[in-house]
């Protein structure tokens, strides 16, 4: 079982600590916040509340038998740089730190860090690498954690209702149609439609267009699930009704 302590618990830091968990890592959870400690207690190995940057604190919990550290404090560099510092006196071999610009990477990385990460870089690499289809058309970048998306349903979904698709924390507020009549001399007359807030039964048809907002970690997951990745991340952002 490889060990891990977290330290900082934010949302990244916390998501993180409770991912090691789940996937079987022994994980100690670190935080001066009381609240943080007890909101992730039952979801971690051990929940503690310390300052990261207290050398006798961090020792007397087992941060020095971890076989991973990550530090996730967030805007802070100086605490950042001295929980670093703490961590390889302690004779830590991996040491992940979180940075925001690229000298604050070089700052990390002198002091002790084996490795820093732009967590919203590493996101948009790790969707990158899900990508192999063209079901997601376009998206918006909403924040840094969540975006919309225009889903184009798959072939293997057509005759589905909404609410077998699953699709947990993500709303499909709209579904964009194709419309008008067929037939030689009817090129180039279909026009857009679109259905707000649809109704959990409806039947998904060929050319449905979804329009997904939520997390991105929730859009990745539901698209691999349904095979039909997520696409467009890094790319251009545009007006989303404009195309």
């Amino acid at each position: 079982m490889k060990r891990f302590v977290v330290i900082g618990l934010g949302r990244f830091g916390m998501s993180l600590a409770e991912t090691l968990y789940a996937e079987g890592g022994e994980v100690i959870a670190v935080d001066e916040r009381a609240d943080k400690v007890e909101e992730i207690k039952e979801r971690v190995s051990h929940a503690v509340q310390l300052d990261g940057t207290d050398f006798d604190a961090l020792k007397s919990v087992g941060a020095d038998g971890v076989d991973t550290a990550i530090i996730a404090i967030g805007e802070n560099l100086e605490a950042s740089v001295i929980t670093t510092v703490i961590l390889k006196e302690l004779g830590l071999k991996e040491i992940i730190v979180r940075a925001y610009t690229e000298r604050e990477k070089r700052i990390l990385e002198l002091v002790g860090a084996t490795r820093v990460v732009f967590v919203e870089q590493e996101m948009g690499r790790r969707l990158g690498k899900a990508c192999s289809g063209n079901a997601i058309l376009d998206y918006i970048e909403l924040s840094t954690t969540h975006s919309l998306v225009q889903w184009e349903v798959p072939e293997s979904l057509i005759g589905s209702t909404l609410d077998t698709l699953k699709i947990a924390s993500l709303k499909a507020f709209a579904i964009k149609k194709i419309v008008g009549a067929s037939g030689a001399f009817n090129w180039g007359k279909e026009k857009e439609q679109f259905i707000f807030d649809p109704a959990s039964d409806y039947l998904l048809e060929k050319g449905d267009i979804l329009m997904l907002v939520g997390k991105n970690k929730d859009l990745t997951q539901f698209t691999e699930q349904k095979k039909s990745p997520f696409k467009g991340f890094g790319q251009k952002k545009r007006d989303f009704f404009s195309f």
